[in-house]
């Protein structure tokens, strides 16, 4: 993957200049500090789109975006941390346009207006720009799939229902997932930790509504999770070895029989 992207922004940085883009701009500000620099192509099929006043990494990067057309709306997409994402919502509303910036890992978007005023430069400098940060090398890091990061984040999520494992049953189950058997593609895709602390999060709810069930979960001792296509629960040598799979159904109804009958 890495590979694909760094030929593909290669051949970016030198089709840079053959960019035809449209002598005026749009700026837009959100009236607190956030502004959007978008700079389309003459056929309105691509823009440079910079950024600036967010507290992220995507801050002062110029990024090409492809514009897809929904009806009479527009959503400006980029590549980011592995998948494409919508930068800009582009709406036709009443006549024109409302403009709403969606930052990655974020629900609620950035609703913003048109300034008024608009510079001169301003198309030569983001594109000047987008070129010194392509040969830097900028938006090829921020394209890649961040797998630390979204290895801390799923083993966050873990470990929270392992810890309410402990207060509510009074003992430590850790819950064990071999992360080298987990491909970039799931860890993208899916919410591995969703799927694995399910039994932990069963076995605490267990804990909290059956103080009696607190004497069966003194037979765990850990619980193991594996991301597969099938959907097993076995109690082997003290350890619940858990297979989990995405598109299987019913899942927490499935553990929860599991450990009723024990």
């Amino acid at each position: 993957m890495k590979k694909t992207l760094s030929v593909f922004l290669l051949f970016l940085s030198h089709s840079v200049f053959a960019l035809d883009l449209a002598k005026y701009p749009t700026e837009l500000t959100s009236g607190e500090g956030v502004n959007v620099v978008i700079a389309p192509t003459t056929d309105n099929k691509q823009a440079l789109v910079k950024v600036t006043g967010v507290n992220h990494e995507i801050d002062g990067v110029v990024f090409l975006t492809e514009i897809n057309k929904q009806g009479d709306d527009q959503r400006l997409k980029y590549t980011f941390d592995g998948s494409k994402r919508s930068l800009i919502y582009i709406a036709n509303n009443y006549g024109c346009c409302s403009y709403t910036l969606y930052l990655p890992d974020t629900k609620d978007g950035i609703y913003l207006g048109k300034k008024d005023d608009v510079k001169a430069d301003t198309v030569q400098t983001i594109s000047a720009l987008y070129d010194q940060q392509l040969k830097q090398g900028v938006q090829e890091k921020l394209a890649m799939f961040n797998r630390e990061k979204h290895l801390a984040y799923q083993k966050t999520k873990i470990q929270q229902a392992d810890d309410n494992v402990a207060k509510q049953c009074g003992i430590e189950i850790p819950t064990k997932v071999d992360w080298n058997k987990i491909s970039d593609s799931d860890l993208g895709s899916y919410a591995i930790a969703a799927y694995c602390a399910q039994v932990s999060s069963k076995i605490a709810y267990q804990c909290a509504t059956k103080p009696a069930f607190k004497e069966t979960a003194k037979e765990f001792k850990a619980i193991s999770c594996d991301f597969t296509d099938e959907l097993k629960l076995r109690l082997n040598d003290q350890v619940l070895n858990f297979k989990t799979a995405p598109k299987a159904p019913n899942q927490g109804q499935f553990i929860e029989a599991y450990l009723n009958n024990m």
